[in-house]
Order: structure tokens, then sequence, then C-alpha cells
């Protein structure tokens, strides 16, 4: 620690959820990746870019990426950043969208992502705590000055989406930067994009790595008003997203079938994990993403944590006020999930 900053040797440290190197011996669902592969066209676009131009930079603004995303949601080019994931995107709007002096807000609970990166960047912030229903209380956000206001739509760890008329009043009252985080909205499908439209405030980010199944190269998505994605543009590494990445995103933004087929998958495992959870007793937050947030009223959630950990199957516990009364849920296949509800079932009964 001789030569960290003050920032460096104050900020909390993200833990992400475990990766262990012997992951074929686990059920993983601790980190809410997609369980089904990308698709083959996919698969086949990376194979393809692996040929002689690997020696060559790729696009520095991932152009066929960004106008294919912009066609998608009939919105211009100029419009779309394209990120190395929603996390550098994170990281830039602190760098260069908020001063030192000003202050951030960020929901709790919510991905904890925020508050680190606030405190790495030496921005102060305020965690304002979700209403008793679980849900964003926008008012509270207008309480203070804030500069820079991140929430997720759907929440991450409670599942919940966001109100939209809520959302637009706020909007329509608030003078700094609203970020509204839609890494899981693909699932249900009910975005908030078309603010960017009508607020120069506001900037939905995306992500591949969930709905299409990418987590492991790498793709988000920015979407703002031409001025603030120049200066996306200005802030981001010269060359941000490698030239395998740009190929599978756009060939995964272009399978919109197996995309739809995906989703459903998906949608129809939740809702069966749902409906076993309750007959197990469990209380789970109605979800509108790829997970749960759930807990049992007779049996601690870090208790169950572990207890599953010891059984070969991760699920995610979250240290502090409400979020640790619960435990987040992956969606997994239907095999996944009748060998966790399975275990779960004995350690209730026990």
């Amino acid at each position: 620690m001789k030569f960290w900053n003050k920032n460096l040797r104050n900020m909390a440290e993200y833990i992400p959820g475990e990766q262990p190197q012997n992951l074929d011996e686990y059920i993983k669902l601790n980190t809410n990746e997609n369980p089904f592969p990308p698709s083959k066209a996919v698969i086949e676009a990376i194979k393809n870019a692996c040929d002689d131009n690997l020696r060559r930079y790729p696009n520095p603004t991932a152009v066929a990426v960004g106008q294919c995303f912009a066609q998608m949601h009939s919105l211009t080019v100029d419009h779309v950043f394209v990120g190395n994931g929603s996390d550098e995107i994170f990281t830039l709007i602190f760098r260069g969208f908020i001063e030192s002096k000003e202050r951030a807000a960020f929901p709790y609970p919510s991905y904890s992502l925020y508050y680190t990166l606030a405190e790495a960047n030496g921005i102060p912030y305020d965690k304002i705590t979700l209403t008793k229903s679980l849900d964003v209380d926008f008012e509270k956000f207008l309480e203070k000055n804030y500069a820079l206001i991140i929430v997720a739509n759907p929440n991450n760890p409670t599942g919940k989406k966001i109100n939209k008329k809520d959302a637009r009043s706020f909007l329509e009252k608030f003078k700094g930067l609203l970020v509204i985080d839609e890494a899981y909205v693909d699932f249900y499908g009910e975005t908030l994009i078309d603010f960017v439209k009508e607020f120069d405030n506001c900037i939905i980010t995306r992500s591949l790595s969930k709905s299409y199944s990418l987590a492991g190269l790498r793709v988000g998505f920015a979407i703002a008003h031409p001025d603030i994605i120049r200066g996306f543009i200005k802030l981001k590494d010269s060359y941000n997203v490698s030239r395998l990445a740009q190929a599978g995103a756009l060939a995964a933004l272009q399978d919109v079938k197996g995309f739809r087929y995906s989703i459903q998958m998906v949608r129809n495992n939740k809702e069966y994990l749902e409906e076993m959870l309750e007959n197990l007793g469990f209380e789970t937050i109605p979800s509108h993403a790829n997970f749960v947030f759930t807990k049992h009223p007779k049996v601690s959630s870090k208790e169950l944590y572990e207890k599953l950990k010891e059984r070969k199957i991760l699920v995610r516990w979250f240290e502090g006020p409400i979020q640790s009364e619960y435990l987040r849920i992956s969606v997994g296949t239907m095999m996944e999930i009748k060998a966790l509800v399975k275990e779960l079932r004995e350690l209730v009964e026990r």
C-alpha cells in the first residue's frame, strides 16, 4: 500500500460473486449469468473474426455495433456509445460527468459497484434507502442538490422495476444527471430508453452480458444526448472494444430469433423457480430480471447460503441492512433449479 493514493486506501473494495476454478463441480447461481449459451451465429462470428486481421486494431468506436443497436431502438448512432461492458461506462461517468466537489446519490440496496466507483474517484455520495416495498423513492432524491444519480431498472438485487411515471416526473424536476442502469431490462422489456429523446440529462446503460449470454465478451452501451456521447468518446481508451467482441456483439444483435428464444427460456425457468420457492415457504420479491430476491421466515439467509455452498451450490448473500435478510438466486437451467430446490427443501425441513 506504499504508493496507494488516498482514494485507493479509503475505498471499499467491490467483491464480485465467487468464480471457483473448479467450476464444473458447482451449480453456479450467484452472478446472474445467462444459463444458456450464446447462439451458434455468435460463436461462428467470433471464430470467423479469428483471422489475420487480429494484427490490426479494431474500429475505435465499434461503429457497426453502435449503428445496429441504434437502428433496433429507432435512434441515430450519435445517441449510442459502445463500451467495454457497463462497468467501463460507469467508470467514465464518474471520471468525466461530475465534479469532485459535487455529490452523487444511489438507492440502497442496489449494485454496490456504484458506491465503489464513487469512492475510487473521490466523489461524495449518499445512499437513499428503498421504500418498505423495496421501490426507488424518487422524492427523497430531490431533498438535496445531487449532481449525479444512478438507479437500476430493474434493480439489482431486488429485481423490482422502476415506475415509468415516477421516473418521468422526477426528470421533469431534476437538474443533474440521471443514469438508468438497464442491465436486466431485456428479460421483461419495460425499458425507459425513449427518455433520452426527451431529456438531455438522462443516460440509459445496457449490457449484452445477461440477456445475450455474452458476459465473457464485455460489451455494453450508453444511450444519451449526442453531447454526452461525445464526452464518452473523448474519455474512453483508444480501442476499448476488441475486434472479437465487436464481431460477437454484432452477430448477437442481429440474431433476433435466438435472442427471443433464450429470453423466453429464462422467463419460464424464473417463474418455475418462484413457484417452487413459494411452495417451500419462501417470501420472494416479484422479479423483472433473471434472478430472484428471496428469504425464508424460519431459516436465516446466511445459513442457507453457507449450507448450499457446502453442497456445491453457489447463490449470493450480501452483508448489510435489509439485503442480509435475503438470498439472491440467479435463474439456472431446469436441472440446476431442481437440484437447488431439492437441497433447499432438506435444509428448510431440518
